[in-house]
């Protein structure tokens, strides 16, 4: 019998990958499926994945980075029964309908074709799939930067990434059905910095959906068609054969699913959980938002005797490492609560060479936490 390591680079090596296709929620898929299928084709228990689920009901999910409470109207969302979580994963909220579809690639790193950074993944991956719509259903689709698929300036395609431990982990967002854009639009308001360098700035007119533009119903088939094109458009010399999660996957499922879905992981970026109990008398605490290219920024700043003592940096774009952000925060504990303090820890930050924040730059950042400096305000 082969040893594990043995087993793992026979994997890694096949040409054939394999493609799953399922039903699961949005929601629940984010938290369980998906993380366990990851880990296994990081540790080698499975090939390389291509996996296709329809969503069997309404849900929606909010980045790793991202505070239900900042993003989300949770009163709307449990007095409607709409069902959310709080992802492994990159990228802003999504609202996903009910026979809507994700398709995610989990690729080891090391083929050729599979690229190693942000920067590169999204135009790569994105203008294959937007040309693979197009050659299939017969409209104009278009990547738009940084992690859009577009028709027309309408979102057809949201998508997030994750590039760790030698494995791409690329999710897209297929909007086959026409969207309730009323409970969307009530479920997660936008900030207006969101919107403002869109074409279409309301909801309802910013996105779009597969049946519309194509003109007809798609089915299952029709999508399966599509993924297998879109990796063969994508990938050279990878074949898919169809196959099934395994024992080893749906522990990992469980695993996940018992750790990311509660209330500590939900509002793990949320000043109810980081410092809202810390707080004295005498502290004070602002908020700063900016809209960068790759994405929305939400800084938090809690001061005490002058110094940041604590600092939360929220938002949809797409670090990486994840626990990039996380080390940001960290290194602004206990700088003093000054512009040119800040910015100096972030420009030192940003120089690492194993942090990437695909198009944020440090002015983004300061424009972010700037805006939370000055608006300090004493707490309680």
């Amino acid at each position: 019998m082969p040893g594990h390591e043995e087993l793992r680079e026979n994997i890694m090596s096949d040409p054939m990958w394999r493609l799953i296709v399922d039903k699961n929620s949005y929601a629940d898929f984010s938290v369980s499926v998906s993380p366990a299928v990851e880990r296994a084709v990081v540790n080698g228990d499975a090939p390389p994945t291509i996996f296709l689920n329809i969503f069997d009901q309404d849900s929606i999910t909010i980045g790793v980075n991202e505070d239900p409470e900042q993003v989300l109207d949770l009163t709307f969302c449990r007095d409607n029964n709409i069902d959310f979580r709080r992802r492994v994963n990159g990228g802003g909220a999504i609202y996903t309908g009910t026979g809507s579809a994700f398709m995610v690639y989990f690729v080891p790193t090391s083929h050729p074709d599979v690229p190693e950074t942000t920067a590169e993944a999204f135009p790569k991956i994105l203008t294959a799939f937007a040309e693979t719509l197009t050659e299939q259903f017969g409209f104009p689709a278009r990547y738009r930067p940084l992690n859009d698929v577009q028709v027309e300036g309408r979102k057809l395609v949201p998508t997030s990434l994750k590039i760790e431990n030698g494995v791409m982990t690329f999710r897209f967002v297929v909007n086959v059905k026409e969207m309730n854009t009323e409970i969307a639009g009530a479920a997660m308001p936008m900030p207006p910095e969101k919107v403002q360098d869109k074409v279409h700035k309301d909801l309802q007119s910013r996105f779009t959906c597969l049946e519309r533009e194509a003109g007809y119903a798609i089915s299952a088939e029709d999508l399966e068609q599509m993924a297998r094109a879109a990796v063969a458009h994508a990938f050279s010399g990878t074949k898919l054969e169809f196959g099934v999660l395994t024992d080893v996957e749906r522990r990992y499922a469980e695993e996940f699913r018992a750790e990311y879905d509660n209330d500590g992981w939900l509002f793990g970026k949320s000043e109810c959980n980081r410092f809202r109990s810390d707080m004295k008398a005498g502290d004070t605490v602002g908020y700063g938002r900016e809209k960068a290219v790759g994405g929305m920024l939400w800084a938090t700043l809690a001061v005490r005797d002058g110094k940041v003592f604590h600092a939360i940096l929220n938002g949809d774009w797409h670090p990486r490492p994840i626990d990039a952000v996380g080390w940001l925060e960290d290194a602004l504990v206990g700088v003093d609560a000054t512009e040119d303090a800040v910015c100096d820890a972030v420009t030192s930050f940003m120089g690492r060479d194993d942090v990437e924040f695909a198009s944020v730059e440090i002015a983004n950042l300061m424009a972010a936490f700037g805006k939370a400096l000055a608006a300090q305000k004493l707490v309680g």
